[in-house]
This record gives C-alpha cells, sequence and structure tokens, in this order.
C-alpha cells in the first residue's frame, strides 16, 4: 500500500520487467504481472494499492504496509470470525472477497478464484 500508485507501479515494471495487467479505472490499484495473466493460484502478480483510497476497509493501513490474498474457494467461511476489516463482498469483476487483521495487525485479503 503506498502514497502513489502511478510512481511505484513503474518503479517495478522497470525494475522487474513486469507489466500491468489490470488497472483499476478509478486509480486505486494495479496489479502488475508477466506474460499473459490468468487468474489463479498459480499465477503470480504484484498489487499496489493507493491505501488512503481503500474506502472499504474500516482501518486502511499506512502507506508502505502490505498486503497477501491467499485464494479458497470459501471466503465467507475463512473470514468467519476473524477481525474483519471487509465483510465478504463481490467486486465488480466478479471475484468474492474479505479482508481480516493477522495477530500483527496485517492486511490479509482472502480472494476466490475468478471465473
Amino acid at each position: 500500500m503506498v502514497d502513489d500508485v502511478d510512481a511505484t507501479a513503474a518503479f517495478y515494471e522497470a525494475a522487474f520487467g513486469l507489466g500491468t495487467v489490470f488497472a483499476d479505472p478509478d486509480g486505486t490499484f494495479v496489479v502488475l504481472g508477466r506474460g499473459v495473466w490468468t487468474p489463479g493460484p498459480s499465477t503470480p502478480s504484484l498489487t499496489i494499492e493507493h491505501w488512503k483510497k481503500i474506502e472499504d476497509f474500516a482501518e486502511p493501513g499506512p502507506a508502505n504496509a502490505f498486503r497477501v490474498l491467499p485464494e479458497t474457494t470459501d471466503v465467507d467461511a475463512l473470514a468467519a470470525g476473524a477481525n474483519s476489516a471487509l465483510i465478504p463482498t463481490t467486486r465488480p469483476w466478479g471475484q468474492r472477497v474479505a479482508v481480516v487483521h493477522d495477530p500483527n495487525g496485517v492486511i490479509v485479503e482472502i480472494g476466490a478464484p475468478i471465473g
């Protein structure tokens, strides 16, 4: 999570040869990867988000924080009982997600495979 999504994305694109595979139209985040990107657990990617623009989160993290996105087929069950920052919801692109905090306050976004 960063203050300047565009500058950070440009750095990772230049430093690691990554390309934009998805960019949120409102500029909130971009997903970088290599080659043809197919959503799924075997597809490595890097998401860069503007921490102040994440309105869904009850408690957005500061810049220079990070979050991870483990995939599961049952987002609702995995999120139940956790310290929730975003209750399970379906994103406009069809992915079911929830956001919780681990014991250290790290934001963990749980997502179902897309498609």
